[in-house]
């Protein structure tokens, strides 16, 4: 189910009954706000495990021989990107 933020603000009521997973859509954007779970869901299964899918075939580009390093490289992009150096 997705409804708008306006449907939301006058539809409340919609979530005490809640059999489905819905998401809070900006219409003109079109972009996702929010997702909201039933509460049924949540209580069946570990909220961690149903929503920690997305990230579960994402493998790191790098790997780091030390925390430092990471945190130095992260800081150097971030220098790169706001001065274009």
């Amino acid at each position: 189910m997705i409804i708008g933020v306006s449907e939301l603000q006058k539809k409340i009521s919609i979530f005490k009954n809640l059999s489905e997973t819905v998401y809070i859509v900006d219409k003109k954007s079109k972009e996702v706000l929010a997702t909201v779970l039933p509460k049924k869901k949540i209580e069946k299964e570990s909220l961690t495990k149903s929503l920690g899918g997305i990230f579960q075939d994402h493998r790191p580009d790098k790997s780091y021989s030390s925390f430092e390093a990471m945190k130095k490289e992260a800081f150097d992009e971030e220098i790169r990107e706001k001065y274009g150096k």
